[in-house]
Protein backbone atom coordinates (compact mmCIF):
# COMPACT_ATOMS: atom_id res chain seq x y z
CA UNK A 1 0.00 0.00 0.00
CA UNK A 2 2.82 2.42 0.85
CA UNK A 3 4.38 1.77 -2.52
CA UNK A 4 1.15 2.82 -4.31
CA UNK A 5 0.90 6.02 -2.26
CA UNK A 6 4.54 6.86 -3.03
CA UNK A 7 3.87 6.44 -6.76
CA UNK A 8 0.53 8.26 -6.59
CA UNK A 9 1.75 11.44 -4.89
CA UNK A 10 4.37 12.37 -7.53
CA UNK A 11 1.88 11.60 -10.28
CA UNK A 12 -0.69 13.96 -8.75
CA UNK A 13 1.93 16.68 -8.27
CA UNK A 14 3.04 16.40 -11.89
CA UNK A 15 -0.56 16.54 -13.11
CA UNK A 16 -1.22 19.66 -11.06
CA UNK A 17 1.73 21.36 -12.73
CA UNK A 18 0.65 20.26 -16.20
CA UNK A 19 -3.00 21.35 -15.98
CA UNK A 20 -2.32 25.10 -16.24
CA UNK A 21 0.05 24.45 -19.14
CA UNK A 22 -2.63 22.42 -20.91
CA UNK A 23 -5.17 25.20 -20.41
CA UNK A 24 -2.73 27.75 -21.82
CA UNK A 25 -2.01 25.48 -24.79
CA UNK A 26 -5.71 25.37 -25.67
CA UNK A 27 -5.88 29.17 -25.70
CA UNK A 28 -2.72 29.34 -27.79
CA UNK A 29 -4.19 26.86 -30.24
CA UNK A 30 -7.10 29.19 -30.92
CA UNK A 31 -5.93 32.79 -30.79
CA UNK A 32 -9.49 33.93 -31.48
CA UNK A 33 -10.87 32.33 -28.32
CA UNK A 34 -12.76 34.86 -26.16
CA UNK A 35 -10.24 34.52 -23.33
CA UNK A 36 -7.28 35.28 -25.63
CA UNK A 37 -6.11 38.74 -24.63
CA UNK A 38 -2.35 38.87 -25.14
CA UNK A 39 -1.17 40.99 -28.03
CA UNK A 40 0.43 37.99 -29.75
CA UNK A 41 -2.90 36.15 -29.62
CA UNK A 42 -4.81 39.17 -30.88
CA UNK A 43 -2.37 39.57 -33.77
CA UNK A 44 -2.56 35.87 -34.63
CA UNK A 45 -6.35 36.06 -34.63
CA UNK A 46 -6.32 39.20 -36.81
CA UNK A 47 -3.91 37.54 -39.24
CA UNK A 48 -6.12 34.46 -39.46
CA UNK A 49 -9.25 36.55 -40.08
CA UNK A 50 -7.44 38.57 -42.75
CA UNK A 51 -6.33 35.39 -44.52
CA UNK A 52 -9.91 34.10 -44.42
CA UNK A 53 -11.24 37.40 -45.77
CA UNK A 54 -8.63 37.39 -48.54
CA UNK A 55 -9.56 33.83 -49.50
CA UNK A 56 -13.24 34.82 -49.65
CA UNK A 57 -12.44 37.83 -51.82
CA UNK A 58 -10.36 35.71 -54.20
CA UNK A 59 -13.18 33.20 -54.49
CA UNK A 60 -15.75 35.90 -55.28
CA UNK A 61 -13.39 37.66 -57.72
CA UNK A 62 -12.84 34.44 -59.63
CA UNK A 63 -16.56 33.82 -59.86
CA UNK A 64 -17.25 37.34 -61.13
CA UNK A 65 -14.29 37.20 -63.52
CA UNK A 66 -15.81 34.13 -65.20
CA UNK A 67 -18.94 36.13 -66.00
CA UNK A 68 -17.12 38.99 -67.73
CA UNK A 69 -16.28 39.31 -71.39
CA UNK A 70 -12.64 40.06 -72.29
CA UNK A 71 -12.98 43.90 -72.29
CA UNK A 72 -14.73 43.82 -68.94
CA UNK A 73 -12.03 41.54 -67.56
CA UNK A 74 -9.33 44.09 -68.44
CA UNK A 75 -11.29 46.85 -66.71
CA UNK A 76 -11.98 44.61 -63.73
CA UNK A 77 -8.28 43.80 -63.25
CA UNK A 78 -7.44 47.52 -63.43
CA UNK A 79 -10.18 48.34 -60.92
CA UNK A 80 -8.94 45.67 -58.52
CA UNK A 81 -5.36 47.02 -58.69
CA UNK A 82 -6.71 50.47 -57.82
CA UNK A 83 -8.86 49.02 -55.06
CA UNK A 84 -5.83 47.29 -53.51
CA UNK A 85 -4.04 50.65 -53.45
CA UNK A 86 -7.09 52.27 -51.88
CA UNK A 87 -7.33 49.55 -49.22
CA UNK A 88 -3.69 49.96 -48.24
CA UNK A 89 -3.85 53.74 -48.14
CA UNK A 90 -7.15 53.77 -46.27
CA UNK A 91 -5.97 51.32 -43.62
CA UNK A 92 -2.59 53.05 -43.30
CA UNK A 93 -4.47 56.24 -42.52
CA UNK A 94 -6.80 54.54 -40.05
CA UNK A 95 -3.88 52.94 -38.20
CA UNK A 96 -1.75 56.10 -38.27
CA UNK A 97 -3.68 57.41 -35.25
CA UNK A 98 -1.73 54.78 -33.27
CA UNK A 99 1.63 55.55 -34.93
CA UNK A 100 4.46 53.98 -32.95
CA UNK A 101 2.14 52.10 -30.61
CA UNK A 102 2.03 48.35 -30.29
CA UNK A 103 -1.64 48.34 -31.29
CA UNK A 104 -1.01 49.95 -34.69
CA UNK A 105 -0.39 46.68 -36.59
CA UNK A 106 -3.52 45.16 -35.05
CA UNK A 107 -5.65 48.14 -36.10
CA UNK A 108 -4.12 47.91 -39.60
CA UNK A 109 -5.00 44.22 -39.93
CA UNK A 110 -8.50 44.69 -38.59
CA UNK A 111 -9.07 47.47 -41.11
CA UNK A 112 -7.70 45.36 -43.95
CA UNK A 113 -10.02 42.53 -42.97
CA UNK A 114 -13.08 44.76 -42.70
CA UNK A 115 -12.45 46.51 -46.04
CA UNK A 116 -11.69 43.19 -47.76
CA UNK A 117 -14.98 41.69 -46.59
CA UNK A 118 -16.81 44.83 -47.70
CA UNK A 119 -15.26 44.47 -51.16
CA UNK A 120 -16.26 40.81 -51.31
CA UNK A 121 -19.84 41.85 -50.52
CA UNK A 122 -19.73 44.50 -53.27
CA UNK A 123 -18.58 41.92 -55.80
CA UNK A 124 -21.24 39.46 -54.65
CA UNK A 125 -23.83 42.16 -55.33
CA UNK A 126 -22.38 42.59 -58.84
CA UNK A 127 -22.69 38.86 -59.42
CA UNK A 128 -26.34 38.96 -58.36
CA UNK A 129 -26.96 41.90 -60.69
CA UNK A 130 -25.33 40.07 -63.61
CA UNK A 131 -27.45 36.99 -62.96
CA UNK A 132 -30.63 38.99 -62.46
CA UNK A 133 -31.14 37.71 -58.93
CA UNK A 134 -31.03 41.14 -57.35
Amino acid sequence: MKRRVKAFVPTVVIMLFLLPAAARAQTEEDPCAPEAQRSTQLMACAERKFKEATAELKRVRAKLYEDFESRSRVKFRAAERLWLSYRKSNCDTEASIYEGGTIQPLIQLQCMTRVTLERADELKAQIQTLHGTN
